[in-house]
């Protein structure tokens, strides 16, 4: 659960990255668009109290790395967000962006950091624009 730091350092530190000519910070970049996005949302679910069921709040008020696949299957199932499809969009723009993150994180990219970085910035603003309509 978050301890009051601001999230949004983690995007200030990532646009700071995006046209440097160096992969390491590229790929520390997209980890970081991902993990701004990633918390802002679990923090969202947390303060509003959206769980699927009990089990559901234990993991997403643990900090096992479960939260991450919970964060998103509640915006995809929750019932808060059935009559609209932007908890669909959240869910899914999520995923790619962890999955982006992962290669980042762990994979060869071959030449592609340049556009996986601005794709991930992309990703994360979508995503923090409709966490700021559910507000």
């Amino acid at each position: 659960m978050s301890d009051g730091f601001n999230w949004n350092n983690f995007n200030i530190l990532a646009d700071s990255f995006i046209d440097e000519n160096d992969e390491a910070k590229q790929r520390t970049g997209v980890s970081r668009y991902y993990f701004e996005t990633f918390c802002t949302a679990r923090d969202f679910l947390n303060r509003n109290k959206y769980y699927l069921n009990n089990k559901s709040k234990k993991i997403m008020t643990s900090n096992k790395s479960d939260v991450h696949n919970e964060t998103s299957k509640i915006f995809r199932k929750h019932k808060k967000f059935n009559n609209n499809e932007i908890g669909k969009i959240i869910s899914k723009e999520l995923n790619k962006l962890r999955k982006m993150r992962n290669q980042a994180d762990y994979n060869q990219i071959n030449n592609n950091i340049d556009n996986m970085i601005k794709k991930s910035k992309i990703r994360s603003e979508r995503i923090l624009k409709l966490l700021k309509k559910l507000n």
